[in-house]
């Protein structure tokens, strides 16, 4: 699990945007794989996180000129693959947020399939991504957790040859 330093940013659980449409934004952290024959990398942003898959770039964040609130489910035709993805947002309370930061961090650390950082100023603000082959492609899930409102975002995202 990596500790990342960034200017203290206050992103919202609700504030998270989606996107295919962005460029590969300044990345605090990244992780390249070839997965299911795919060049793959996991970067996490400031306020958010990208997968670039191949052409696909998904974009997760708070970013200027996005707005949110996340799609709960989407599902499109893209160079050839089926692409779904799905959202969640979880409230927790305090115990429960605690218990489920503290599983999310031992669950990313020191796998080979997953990017994973904390945040030093917010020692319970965590992002990760995991990329993974699946029978007809790939898949990468993802985690964002919000302290200050007791929030975890967990996406979903499916990129299956159609």
């Amino acid at each position: 699990m990596l500790e990342l330093a960034r200017p203290a940013v206050d992103v919202q659980a609700d504030g998270l945007a989606f996107t295919l449409d962005l460029p590969a934004q300044e990345a605090l952290a990244s992780r390249a794989w070839t997965v299911a024959g795919i060049a793959v990398e996991a970067r996490l942003l400031s306020t958010g996180h990208q997968v670039v898959a191949g052409s696909l770039i998904e974009t997760v964040a708070e970013m200027y000129g996005l707005e949110g609130p996340l799609p709960y489910k989407l599902h499109r035709e893209v160079g050839g693959w089926s692409y779904g993805f799905t959202a969640d947002i979880y409230k927790r309370d305090y115990a429960d947020f605690n218990r489920a930061v503290a599983f999310l961090r031992n669950y990313l650390t020191g796998r080979d399939d997953a990017l994973g950082a904390v945040f030093p100023l917010q020692p319970d603000e965590l992002g990760g991504v995991l990329v993974r082959q699946v029978k007809r492609g790939l898949e990468w899930r993802t985690w964002h957790t919000f302290p200050r409102t007791r929030q975890i975002v967990s996406t979903r995202t499916r990129m299956l040859i159609g």
